[in-house]
């Protein structure tokens, strides 16, 4: 029998798992076909977009924007960078994204820039790095964010995602960081962060796979309407948040 394999985590497992343009190309098909996850897309977009709209920053940092899934609907209201790693990826993103002033490959661990950005967003990043690795990137973020500052992203919730895991470890194989609510909060303060926002997403996750699944295929307006309507019931905490906190 073979023995289980760890997630991916390191900084270069996580390089390595989004390189090459065949990645790029698929990701978002891959990825964000279903009406869950097309409820997290939304809901990513619009807490970016809130941001941009209230603070209006005039240089804002889109951190491993991938192919531009988010990035193509936000509305900057002052200039966008986009840092990614994957030349591949930043050649799907310049297709897809017009709203983008400037690519810049590069990683996310040494941020290559000196000028200051008001707001710094990343999706699908930090979660999927360890502790020692997510201070690194929390020391560039605030490096190179301006006080008073915003950051979104998102982290994944442990009580509602370490079931699903431990039934099913070979359906993730990169590694994610399952939080405790007050962990999360914890991790932040200490890295400087005051978080000012809980987003909670996919809050009935168990009820609306079971939709997508059972009656998705086969009608998939109803299903949505299903996964819609108890997305949209108030819960504190769901299998994923997005998380908005400014630099103290």
């Amino acid at each position: 029998m073979n023995p289980r394999k760890s997630p991916l985590s390191s900084e270069a497992d996580i390089q390595n798992a989004y390189f090459g343009t065949r990645v790029a190309e698929a990701y978002v098909a891959g990825r964000f076909e279903s009406e869950l996850n097309r409820i997290l897309h939304r809901k990513q977009v619009a807490a970016v977009n809130k941001v941009m709209m209230e603070h209006l920053p005039v240089h804002s940092l889109e951190i491993a924007p991938g192919p531009g899934r988010v990035t193509r609907e936000v509305t900057p209201t002052g200039k966008l960078t986009c840092l990614e790693y994957n030349a591949g990826m930043i050649e799907q993103g310049k297709q897809n994204c017009l709203n983008v002033n400037e690519w810049v490959q590069g990683n996310a661990f040494e941020l290559p820039f000196e000028e200051p950005f008001e707001f710094v967003y990343t999706f699908r990043f930090i979660r999927h790095f360890k502790h020692e690795d997510r201070q690194r990137l929390y020391s560039q973020i605030k490096r190179v964010l301006t006080p008073g500052g915003y950051l979104v992203f998102d982290a994944v919730c442990e009580r509602f995602s370490k079931p699903l895991r431990l039934a099913k470890p070979e359906d993730y194989p990169i590694y994610d960081k399952l939080y405790p609510r007050g962990e999360l909060l914890k991790e932040l303060s200490a890295a400087g962060f005051r978080v000012t926002k809980l987003i909670a997403v996919q809050k009935f996750f168990r009820w609306q796979y079971l939709s997508q699944v059972m009656i998705g295929p086969r009608a998939n307006w109803l299903n949505r309407l299903i996964v819609g309507g108890l997305e949209s019931l108030p819960r504190q905490d769901g299998l994923e948040w997005i998380i908005v906190c400014r630099r103290a």
